[in-house]
């Protein structure tokens, strides 16, 4: 029997708290007692007559004899006659301007000063509660009517600022390069019609010759191809400048040459991606704040070639060089980009009026206004990327090749694809097929194999790593179709209390058959996947999903019965033996039995993962809403509340920083449950919002140490192929620059939106170009007046 049940007779004198009588007061039922006390306290009340005749005449008189309370019964009590005690709390609630003495005169009551103050507190307090209640409320609803903070405006970047260094208008560099000079005037220099790039290994080695199909080669592909682009694209302009006749002479560019230190370098976080750009018609200066390395390099690569300009004849004109340095095959891939975007197409004409049909051949002039240029770049973050959703709505194959080609070209590097949901499971297992011919949305809608290295391999040709979500082990009614028994709450209604969105269902952690499918899966997953990292999801794990099955609920109250349960499953893979990752508990204190349940699974596909050599990334949650245990070296995903990463950081685990207050690009497209006439659960994100999210701002050195980068997340519920690039396009573009170059120039000035608009629009025609469809970020006017286009206070 629990104490809870436990009653027992009250003696004379004693008190019980189930009982209505003041412990203050021992009850006697002896008469003797009772009439001392009953003339004590008429003497006392005689003693002021004029302070208490009113109130005598009010007062409510009533005895409470205690009635004795056997074991089941409750507590009672008999009322009748004339009281010798004051009433009990609840008794005052009944008569609040009743008068109340203590008979033990101990300036509780009586009709002493501090009696009648404490005795009006206790009359009064509740009407005193209220009011203070109530004005408070008022205050803070009319604050909230004047300062209506719902409808302020989102923080953004200046306008303006004139501090900060800006690109020439007709060389739009985006992402901005970390550092640059460049000539100003008519100074220029025009590409040969059989202009070429050629690759050395150091500054004083001949040139190599690639394998077609390497990934360098495939990049001067692509470099060559867009200026060819450029050359074909009609100029209908009016405005264009004409070829300048008044520009020193120069011998036109014959060659680029592309000196890279190291062709094979891994793809994988971290990685190297700095570049130098020096253009000049004689030594140039060192670019700002390269490493002495880079710098060293140019420098002998420069040397080089003018000792190779001097041999030329007096008479020739001044010959230019162009020379572009890297560490590896990453940075000058980065750098091919940027040299595209300075070489400028110009009419080879001086007639400039657009003729009445287009000509059927364009032969137009590159050249490379405002010489002589010195570019130093290199990413402020190593993680820059973007996560697209294909599980809840299918996007092909195409579509998302286009979108690593438009990532390519504004430096993105990571792919985060989200290919499993609770929706559909349409990724190919070879070991259980049934996955996806059960959980797809139709059988044409997959991704196979094939596929999947498909995207790996054109994502690793521009230096874009793929990094898989595998879900789990909220957000898997997609398992169930093939295998009920993976699941529990399949389906369950409403979907609202078992899911954050429909249809319900999660991995049932207790089930055996649960980590034999996902002990094959996670191998057959890393072989398809080579990056190093794999993110395993962890968001929205419902516990009321969990608790609809009786074994899970039995796991969770029951504290004894766990052993039994963890009898029957997997056992953990040993994976710490060497100590390098151990196990560190998020929350401190004393774990729930829900808590308890997660961690049983979690220690289980951590442990797959990080045996198959993966680093594991999870969203935010596991960090912060469960206290369970985390491997030492798991990567948190932000997504909640920009705040929330010092949180995590506190913690002492990095972050990959998504916050859906900027970086959520599905927001603003309405509520899509059927029925909802509400809007989103967040605002829309425009390029201007996106573009100002500083990733570390309060944040110490230390801790923007541990912030790798951040992801732009294109969830699905409302996109497809059809929508794919007008949604993602240019607004990404935005948030690409903020990782690489950040909100901030070298000398800690806030980048400008005027300036960012010229160079984001000509971004948007460059991606339009390329069959990508991007959607405009203003009316076309705009583009060639944008001061006029200023929000207007």
């Amino acid at each position: 029997m629990s104490k809870k049940n436990d009653v027992r007779p009250l003696s004379k004198g004693s008190y019980s708290p189930l009982s209505l009588h003041d412990p203050d007061t021992i009850l006697d039922d002896s008469s003797a007692v009772r009439q001392q006390y009953i003339s004590a306290h008429d003497n006392e009340n005689s003693s002021d007559d004029d302070d208490m005749d009113h109130n005598a005449q009010r007062r409510t008189s009533i005895e409470i004899e205690p009635t004795p309370i056997t074991a089941g019964s409750s507590s009672s009590s008999t009322i009748h006659g004339t009281s010798t005690r004051r009433p009990t709390s609840q008794q005052r609630l009944q008569s609040p301007d009743e008068d109340i003495h203590n008979p033990d005169g101990d300036g509780r009551g009586g009709n002493g000063a501090g009696g009648k103050k404490s005795t009006h507190w206790g009359r009064n307090w509740i009407r005193y509660v209220a009011f203070a209640c109530i004005t408070g409320a008022l205050v803070l609803l009319i604050t909230l009517l004047v300062l209506r903070p719902w409808q302020q405006k989102q923080k953004l970047l200046p306008i303006t600022n004139d501090a900060v260094k800006a690109l020439p208008e007709n060389q739009p560099i985006w992402p901005v390069p970390k550092s640059f000079s460049h000539g100003e005037g008519a100074e220029k220099v025009i590409l040969s019609p059989n202009f070429q790039i050629k690759v050395q290994s150091s500054v004083n080695s001949p040139s190599i010759a690639l394998a077609p199909d390497s990934i360098l080669a495939k990049a001067i592909a692509r470099c060559m191809d867009r200026l060819q682009v450029k050359r074909n694209t009609t100029i209908w302009s009016t405005d264009v400048i004409p070829p300048s006749t008044a520009a020193t002479a120069a011998a036109p560019l014959a060659e680029l040459t592309l000196v890279v230190a190291n062709t094979q370098a891994k793809l994988e976080y971290g990685m190297v991606e700095s570049y130098a750009i020096n253009i000049a018609n004689k030594h140039a200066e060192n670019a700002e704040g390269a490493p002495q390395s880079l710098v060293n390099l140019e420098k002998r690569a420069l040397h080089h070639l003018a000792s190779l300009r001097a041999r030329a004849e007096p008479e020739s004109p001044p010959a230019t060089t162009a020379v572009v340095t890297a560490s590896t095959q990453w940075g000058a891939i980065h750098a091919l980009e940027t040299f595209t975007q300075i070489v400028v197409a110009t009419k080879a004409t001086t007639a400039n009026a657009p003729s009445a049909s287009p000509p059927k051949t364009t032969n137009n002039q590159l050249e490379i206004p405002n010489i002589p240029w010195s570019i130093y770049d290199e990413p402020r973050f190593s993680h820059r990327g973007i996560l697209l959703d294909t599980s809840r709505n299918y996007v092909g194959v195409p579509d998302i090749i286009r979108t690593l080609d438009a990532m390519a070209v504004v430096k993105l590097n990571v792919f985060h694809w989200h290919v499993l949901d609770q929706q559909t499971y349409p990724l190919v297992s070879k070991a259980f097929p049934d996955l996806t011919a059960k959980g797809a949305q139709d059988p044409e809608k997959i991704y196979t194999p094939q596929d999947v290295a498909a995207i790996i391999q054109h994502g690793l040709e521009r230096g874009i790593r793929v990094l898989p979500e595998f879900d789990s082990p909220g957000h898997a009614a997609s398992w169930g179709r093939a295998y009920p028994n993976l699941t529990v709450c399949l389906d369950a209604l409403p979907h609202g209390t078992y899911a954050a969105e429909p249809p319900a269902g999660q991995l049932d952690p207790l089930e055996p058959f649960t980590y034999t499918v996902l002990d094959t899966l996670v191998k057959e997953w890393s072989g398809l996947f080579p990056d190093a990292q794999a993110h395993i999801g962890g968001d929205e794990v419902n516990m009321n999903c969990w608790k609809t099955s009786k074994r899970l609920s039995d796991y969770i109250s029951n504290e004894n019965h766990r052993a039994e349960y963890e009898k029957a499953i997997m056992p953990v893979v040993d994976t710490q033996s060497d100590n390098t990752n151990p196990m560190t508990r998020t929350i401190a204190g004393r774990q729930s039995g829900e808590d308890k349940l997660l961690e049983l699974y979690l220690d289980r596909i951590f442990a797959m993962f990080i045996a198959q050599g993966k680093r594991p990334i999870v969203w935010e949650e596991m960090a912060l809403e469960h206290n369970v245990r985390l491997p030492a070296s798991a990567i948190i995903q932000v997504w909640k509340d920009a705040t929330n990463a010092k949180k995590v950081i506190a913690q002492g685990r990095p972050v990959i920083l998504s916050s859906s207050e900027f970086w959520y690009l599905d927001c603003g497209a309405g509520a899509w449950l059927i029925g909802s006439q509400g809007q989103s659960w967040c605002k829309f994100a425009s390029w201007q919002r996106i573009y100002s999210y500083a990733l570390t701002d309060g944040m110490t050195e230390e801790e923007q140490k541990m912030v790798y980068g951040g992801e732009i997340c294109m969830w699905g519920e409302q996109t497809d192929s059809s929508n794919l690039d007008s949604n993602v396009w240019p607004r990404s573009a935005a948030a690409a620059e903020v990782l690489w170059s950040g909100t901030k120039d070298a000398q800690g000035h806030a980048r400008s939106l005027l300036d960012a608009s010229r160079r984001l629009s000509a971004v948007r025609e460059r991606l339009v170009q390329m069959g990508i469809r991007a959607a405009p970020i203003f009316p076309s006017w705009c583009a060639k007046h944008p001061e006029a286009c200023l929000v207007e206070d």
